[in-house]
């Protein structure tokens, strides 16, 4: 399989609208079927260490519109004390995160990686994740690949 992409969840694909209300992110769907085409996906949250039910349950208030689970597909990355424990580093990745701790951002440039953290924060600006954004840096990546590849 290509590219996994790790997601987080307050921050990110929960964000906070215009009247201050924690709420899904307005591209939630376009985001979801995007991310399903193009990635293996993983929940790397807080709020599902161990399942992805946990996740889904977490998320059910959010889903207004919208079927919890329509998220089933994202497996959960189980970790304990650092989220960068679940990440394949032998693979490419994005991870996108709002507020990584200092040790898991240091461990991303331990292994080379830092450029694969995208720093999106939904809470500040609720349209801050969108497909384009995710795809500039997919690309990114496959050319820093690309070109470390022809340098072996």
């Amino acid at each position: 399989m290509g590219m996994k992409l790790y997601l987080d969840v307050d921050g990110v694909i929960v964000g906070q609208n215009q009247d201050g209300d924690r709420v899904l992110i307005p591209d939630i769907e376009e985001i979801l079927r995007y991310s399903k085409d193009n990635y293996q996906c993983f929940w790397l949250t807080t709020h599902g260490r161990y399942s992805t039910e946990d996740v889904l349950r977490y998320l059910a208030p959010y889903c207004i519109d919208f079927e919890p689970s329509t998220f089933r597909y994202i497996e959960a990355a189980r970790w304990n004390t650092l989220k960068t424990k679940a990440i394949d580093f032998s693979r490419p990745f994005i991870w996108i995160d709002d507020q990584p701790l200092q040790a898991e951002i240091q461990e991303l440039k331990n292994h080379a990686c830092f450029r694969n953290w995208l720093h999106v924060d939904t809470y500040r600006n609720i349209y801050d994740l969108a497909v384009k954004k995710i795809e500039e840096r997919r690309q990114e990546i496959l050319r820093k690949d690309q070109s470390q590849n022809h340098n072996s």
